[in-house]
């Protein structure tokens, strides 16, 4: 498919926009409702039911996650098809993150198909007694932990170099300075969410780090402690 130039230009800004609003948000709040996981299996369970009891979280999801994320996908396939700002007018590495962006963009879409079918719909996960239980279980299957890993990363890859785009196609990094930061922060992006969304995904597997050092005193799990008043 061809288009113009200039609606090029504006269906990539328009892309970039719906990648950062409201889908990278969410893409943070399930790494870290994930990571509860890290906690054991009460503490993933409960946030989990906590997120099924939001006031109406169907209409939520629909309107603030799916729709975006049908709509991301459809503008994607749009430009992906026009092909029109790749080969000879960019540097190599830029070359590659393009079409880096483009094969994680491929992979995202049947990752999220089977990744939505299999905690949404599946009835062994509807009738399960355990979220926790069900993925533990579900991940124990080798193909299937690593076409998770393989989805983390392409989405940690495709919202970190996405990020990249952003600042590009909004003007906010325009020199050759601010674009070589912008990378340098976006490739950052990536290889933290990255750590954190496998780090999750291990947790599931009894194989994930707890960040102790991350953890104030407090937070740790422990009897509860009760102030008896008097002098200090």
């Amino acid at each position: 498919m061809k288009v113009s130039d200039r609606t090029y230009f504006m269906l990539k800004r328009l892309h970039s926009l719906t990648g950062v609003v409201p889908i990278s948000l969410f893409l943070l709040e399930h790494f870290f409702t994930n990571s509860r996981a890290l906690q054991g299996a009460n503490a993933f369970d409960q946030a989990a039911t906590d997120l099924a009891r939001i006031p109406y979280v169907v209409l939520v999801e629909a309107l603030g996650i799916w729709l975006p994320i049908a709509f991301h996908m459809v503008l994607g396939v749009i430009i992906a098809t026009t092909w029109q700002s790749n080969v000879g007018r960019h540097g190599y590495v830029r070359n590659w993150q393009y079409v880096l962006q483009r094969i994680s963009g491929i992979a995202l879409v049947f990752y999220i198909l089977f990744h939505t079918w299999m905690t949404r719909f599946d009835s062994g996960y509807l009738n399960s007694h355990s979220a926790y239980g069900y993925v533990r279980d579900q991940l124990a299957n080798p193909g299937v932990f690593v076409f998770y890993v393989v989805g983390i990363v392409s989405a940690c890859w495709h919202l970190g170099n996405g990020l990249f785009g952003f600042a590009i196609h909004w003007g906010l990094a325009t020199g050759r300075d601010a674009q070589r930061l912008a990378g340098r922060l976006a490739f950052g992006v990536f290889v933290v969410l990255t750590l954190v969304g496998l780090n999750a995904l291990l947790a599931f597997t009894g194989h994930g780090v707890y960040p102790h050092w991350l953890q104030k005193p407090h937070g740790e799990e422990s009897a509860a402690v009760t102030y008896q008043g008097g002098q200090r």
